[in-house]
């Protein structure tokens, strides 16, 4: 490891030390994996609590069951539903911000009620270079971001999850699945469900960087560039039927490839 990043490493270590009673908001991404991971092995007593909604796909909540498993740490999950917030559901730009304000609030009454004094998420470095009008949430609420506080970039996570071999160390980055629908269209969960099924049966053709991204009944496929040739060729009518399976009428490939927080590119 890098000088600079050992450290990051030892002061991460020292400000999960100094917290009283910490509850981590921990989904089973690298970001919030590796914060779980980091208070065990600096011997901080830390409380899991994972949201469970409709806008996050089941292999993240197998994840995260498993994680806090390998880790032995305690678990909360609390089955929460953004959807049932018309504020939410009329997907305007500050969409996250209301979701992100209903589960934080949920989290930290139950971090409370767990007898804890402070409530962590994963955000890090990176996270401040996107339009995010979630962390407006988390930070009205005081949620605490260590990650960021001890200026971890999302390169220094995964170096540093490599290190403690963390099963989840080269997880790609994963939003929720509302990111998918677009602004102004109405998030349902037939929508979600449908973005959900057509991204597996993507993924299971080998393609990686998934995003499907809803507009109406197309769905704007990104993949990772290099394969958008493959794509385009000799996967194509497989992928066709996969789309509509799921429930889109049209497919279209987006030639620029995956890149994170497309649908925020009209707005910042």
């Amino acid at each position: 490891m890098e000088n600079s990043l050992l450290k990051k490493e030892k002061v991460l270590l020292k400000f999960l030390q100094q917290l009283p009673a910490p509850a981590l908001a921990f989904s089973g991404g690298v970001d919030s994996a590796l914060l779980l991971a980091t208070c065990k092995i600096a011997k901080v007593k830390v409380k899991a609590i994972t949201a469970v909604t409709p806008l996050v796909p089941a292999f993240e909540r197998e994840d995260a069951l498993r994680l806090a498993k390998e880790w032995e740490a305690e678990q909360s999950l609390l089955e929460l539903n953004p959807l049932a917030m018309p504020e939410f559901c009329a997907n305007e730009s500050k969409r996250c911000y209301h979701c992100k304000k209903m589960l934080f609030t949920a989290m930290a009454a139950e971090a409370k009620a767990l007898g804890c004094a402070c409530l962590l998420d994963g955000a890090n470095l990176d996270d401040m270079g996107d339009y995010r009008p979630g962390m407006q949430a988390t930070r009205e609420l005081k949620v605490i971001s260590p990650l960021l506080e001890c200026g971890f970039t999302k390169a220094d996570v995964r170096s540093l999850a490599r290190k403690y071999k963390l099963s989840v160390a080269e997880k790609p980055a994963y939003a929720c699945l509302a990111s998918r629908i677009a602004y102004g269209e109405a998030i349902t969960l037939e929508k979600l469900a449908a973005v959900e099924q057509a991204e597996e049966k993507l993924k299971a053709l080998g393609l990686s960087d998934v995003r499907v991204r809803c507009h109406g009944k197309l769905a704007r496929i990104e993949i990772a560039p290099e394969q958008i040739a493959l794509a385009a060729t000799k996967l194509r009518t497989e992928i066709i039927s996969a789309v509509q399976d799921a429930g889109f009428t049209y497919a279209t490939l987006d030639l620029q490839g995956f890149r994170s927080g497309s649908m925020n590119e009209n707005i910042i």
